[in-house]
């Protein structure tokens, strides 16, 4: 036989075997991660914003190695901002056990869910930074604890000299948590010049806070905390902008929207301002150089998505996203509840965007009153500029903590 002949004939069977009969490595099915937001109803515009850094943060994962070499995705279910549909969704996603859940938003959604999994799981990181967690339970809260957060914002106001506040709070939930937190901010040594001189409520359904806000303008106030979010934020600065009231205005991020911010131009208070994230500071005034790794990698990854992070809810869910990979790739994919519990609670030196995490707290959150930077919106580029450095001092002053 022509051995030339034979040989060419053998790798052309070799080739057909290769191609017919061996099968293709295939990718690695994704590792779920469930997840919970208010895609639809009155929290919409935090749900959307949610969604979007998430898969944000899935991609830029992905195309970093994933889960050691395995894909992840965010499996993320609509609660409608409804804490009755929120508790439905949780029971439902933890009858299959899981390691975690992330979600929902809003201390009355996520208190709803807060007993299905404090005492055995799974870890609910919910992305409220209102709620109060059981020291070393399952679930763990986003963001800063109210009270450190409150804080920062009051030192803020104080080190630019307004003395004199007018609250403006909703009766839910959320408000009454935001009530508490500033009686005690209030009543910190540093704050003992700042008073409270008219505290106004309403109800988050109500088409005007008309007569609130005139009670506001006949008062002595020099600046305005408003603690409310979503529509019923548009609600509060429109009647206060209709009363004739031109005094600075500080809120929770949660109106950090800047989709929500355009529908509200026409009467969006000039000095405007909100407690936010560090990533908008300059390199040398971050809270610890570590966080220059994870914060290069959120403004990269927002970049390649062509995505503009929102000030309402990047940070607040791109940290916690963050943290439970961390666990999952130390402990692996099988990692149960408990396991990853167990791991959040140990980290005390973990650099964010948000901040340095320390668990050892006991507080749920990981971050301190340090980790608060207050920002402004600029309408004309759509942009967020940090006005104060870490804890919330104003970048024009020298005042320390």
């Amino acid at each position: 036989m022509n051995m030339r002949r034979f040989a060419a004939g053998t790798v052309a069977l070799l080739v057909i075997f290769a191609t017919v009969v061996l099968p293709v490595a295939s990718q690695p099915s994704p590792f779920i991660i469930d997840a919970i937001a208010p895609l639809t109803g009155p929290q919409a515009f935090t749900g959307a914003a949610i969604s979007e850094t998430l898969r944000v943060f899935e991609t830029w994962t992905n195309e970093h190695g994933g889960l050691r070499g395995q894909p992840i995705h965010f499996d993320i279910r609509d609660d409608q901002s409804n804490p009755a549909i929120a508790v439905q969704l949780t029971t439902l996603i933890a009858a299959k056990h899981p390691a975690v859940i992330l979600g929902s938003v809003t201390s009355g959604v996520c208190n709803a869910q807060l007993p299905l999994a404090k005492d055995n799981g799974p870890v609910l990181y919910c992305f409220a930074p209102s709620i109060h967690p059981p020291k070393g339970s399952y679930v763990f809260s986003s963001g800063i604890a109210v009270d450190p957060f409150v804080a920062g914002m009051v030192r803020y106001f104080r080190l630019r000299g307004f003395h004199r506040l007018a609250v403006i709070s909703s009766i839910d939930g959320s408000g009454q948590t935001d009530d508490e937190s500033t009686r005690r901010a209030l009543a910190l040594p540093e704050n003992r010049d700042v008073q409270v001189v008219v505290w106004e409520h309403f109800n988050p359904t109500d088409m005007t806070v008309a007569a609130q806000a005139a009670n506001i303008k006949h008062s002595t106030a020099q600046a305005i905390l408003v603690w409310t979010s979503g529509t019923s934020f548009g609600t509060v600065i429109r009647n206060l902008n209709d009363a004739g009231i031109d005094l600075p205005v500080q809120t929770t991020n949660g109106n950090g929207n800047v989709t929500q911010l355009r529908q509200y131009l026409a009467f969006l208070p000039k000095d405007f301002t909100m407690s936010g994230y560090q990533y908008l500071l300059p390199p040398n005034l971050l809270q610890s150089p570590a966080m220059r790794k994870p914060l290069a990698d959120f403004t990269q990854a927002h970049k390649e998505a062509h995505v503009v992070p929102s000030q309402a809810s990047s940070g607040g869910t791109w940290d916690p996203a963050a943290i439970v990979l961390s666990g999952l790739r130390q402990i692996g994919p099988e990692a149960t509840a408990t396991q990853l519990r167990d791991y959040i609670l140990s980290l005390r030196n973990f650099p964010g965007i948000d901040g340095v995490y320390d668990f050892s707290t006991g507080d749920q959150h990981g971050l301190s009153d340090k980790a608060v930077v207050i920002v402004s919106w600029n309408p004309q580029t759509g942009e967020w500029h940090a006005v104060s450095g870490p804890g919330g001092v104003p970048l024009h002053t020298s005042k320390p903590l």
